[in-house]
């Protein structure tokens, strides 16, 4: 007599398997679908012909902070250690250059990066400046750089930056754009005074 496949008993143990492999797939990066992104942010000393706009107060941000570990985990964000960064030696030679100043340095993986409106790491770096408002007289905390950095993937993968650098004069520079990303290659994103070096790289 042929056996019948379609009977409870003989379901339920591969189904339950089924839904464990599941399960555990979906917990899982996907390695197609992850990435490595090294990025320095520097000064450039040199600049000039821009005289910035007046310091703004920092505006309440959805960013992720780079402290947040469980948020981190749940937008499958691992920030890298120090040791473990990419761009050591462009780093190294920002630090020798007399045009230029290496702020900070930052390197992540992310899996599965979305479309739009992905999660945002929060940049920060600096003691606060205290800004004066010539209007109202109110004081408020700065810190000489702040915004954040998405990496997004559509058609091609995009790194969008949204940063500012407040002086201790209170003018501020701003550095906002969406660049195309070319897995594996340097990318130079700069304004007058603010610049980005950044490199994505698809994780095998």
């Amino acid at each position: 007599m042929r056996k019948d496949d379609t009977a409870p008993t003989r379901r339920r143990p591969r189904f339950g398997i089924l839904l464990a492999a599941l399960a555990l797939f979906a917990a899982l990066p996907a390695s197609a679908d992850s990435y490595r992104v090294d990025l320095i942010l520097f000064l450039d000393l040199y600049s000039g012909g821009e005289a910035g706009a007046a310091a703004q107060q920092p505006a309440e941000s959805a960013a992720l902070s780079l402290d947040d570990t469980a948020g981190l985990i749940a937008a499958g964000i691992r920030v890298l250690p120090d040791a473990e960064f990419g761009l050591q030696e462009h780093w190294s030679r920002l630090r020798n250059s007399r045009r230029f100043r290496p702020l900070m340095r930052l390197a992540w993986e992310q899996a599965r990066p979305p479309e739009a409106n992905g999660p945002r790491l929060a940049i920060r770096h600096g003691e606060p400046i205290t800004i004066t408002d010539p209007l109202t007289y109110s004081s408020f905390l700065v810190p000489p750089v702040d915004g954040s950095v998405s990496l997004l993937m559509s058609r091609y993968l995009h790194l969008d930056v949204d940063l500012r650098y407040t002086e201790s004069d209170g003018h501020q520079f701003a550095l906002s754009e969406r660049r195309r990303m070319r897995r594996a290659e340097l990318h130079h994103i700069d304004s007058p005074k603010l610049g980005v070096l950044a490199r994505v790289q698809k994780l095998p």
